[in-house]
């Protein structure tokens, strides 16, 4: 028994377009899911390497010195190494870090012990005695405290005397910015405030005459 069927064609047809809507569909998912990868992708080195960040590190807004290697700890404890690239020896008073950047902040009681430093020599706070122990100050007032891996962004104060300066000369001031992340506070890293002796590294601890 023959049948002969007249639709051949139009089945034809229909299973050609069919066969190429499956695979426009497919070219899309193809395209799109790769562009959607590449996104995903770039999004995740965004994270990681965050180029939005302020870069870390420490600079001083005037000439005479320079200071590197900054960190704080998340009791606010700053740990920074500071050189003298002025052309005479100094006695540093104390030493301020804070979160306010907008005025130079009151010395309040200076360090007992002045820190001698001589030219082109350096110091490290992290080597303060506890009671001289730099703690970063909140904007609004206290004590910085923060989880680890967060950023700090700051400035240092450091309040000195040329070694010819006489007693009743007054401090004179060096600011610093400083963009860090805080790390997590040892048993040995915790605050301190007060009076008390500390030197530079290689400079010994002198005062004024």
């Amino acid at each position: 028994m023959i049948i002969n069927c007249k639709c051949s064609k139009e089945v034809v047809v229909v299973l050609d377009l069919g066969n190429m809507r499956g695979q426009a569909a497919m070219e899309y998912l193809m395209t799109y899911g790769w562009a959607l990868l590449v996104i995903v992708i770039v999004i995740a080195i965004l994270l990681i390497i965050n180029p939005f960040s302020a870069p870390q590190g420490c600079r001083f807004d005037q000439l005479g010195f320079t200071c590197s290697n900054p960190l704080i700890d998340t009791n606010g404890k700053l740990f920074l190494k500071i050189t003298n690239g002025n052309n005479n020896a100094v006695n540093i008073y104390k030493i301020i870090c804070t979160q306010d950047k907008s005025a130079v902040p009151q010395i309040g009681t200076p360090w007992a012990s002045p820190v001698f430093l001589a030219r082109n020599a350096e110091m490290d706070t992290g080597s303060l005695s506890a009671s001289n122990a730099i703690i970063c100050q909140k904007a609004s007032g206290g004590a910085f405290t923060s989880e680890a891996g967060l950023e700090f962004i700051g400035k240092v104060w450091v309040f000195y005397k040329n070694e010819e300066d006489g007693a009743n000369y007054p401090y004179r001031t060096a600011s610093a910015n400083v963009v860090t992340k805080t790390v997590k506070a040892t048993a040995t890293g915790g605050s301190g405030g007060g009076t008390g002796g500390g030197t530079g590294t290689g400079s010994g601890s002198r005062s004024e005459s």
